[in-house]
């Protein structure tokens, strides 16, 4: 498995989470700002972590920015309002915010729910 694309959530699997990365009591990975919608864990055996500023892991040819870290005790299902849920299998993995390219802007930016 080389990711899971849940809506405009990329999880990409880790060998290992950073010590420094924070544990969190919530298990959402990703809020709407548009809609308020959200992309959360319901099972326990999920834990969330933030990552610190400057994580990032390697996707293709570049460097991509972690947004939190999560690590599945066992199968899991992530659900959101408006896409199918996905079971995410045990492991560890990084959690990155889908990115687009404007091509009249000539920029890329996070993609907004």
């Amino acid at each position: 498995m080389n990711f899971i694309r849940h809506g405009d959530v990329d999880i990409r699997p880790v060998e290992k989470i950073p010590k420094s990365a924070c544990k969190t009591e919530s298990r959402t990975l990703a809020y709407g700002e548009v809609t308020g919608h959200h992309h959360s864990f319901s099972s326990s055996t999920v834990q969330v972590f933030e990552a610190q500023m400057g994580d990032t892991i390697k996707v293709g040819d570049e460097q991509i920015q972690v947004v939190k870290y999560i690590d599945v005790k066992q199968d899991s299902v992530l659900e959101h309002q408006e896409h199918n849920p996905v079971t995410v299998p045990k492991g560890m993995y990084a959690v990155l915010q889908e990115r687009e390219y404007n091509p009249f802007d000539q920029e890329i930016r996070r993609v907004l729910d």
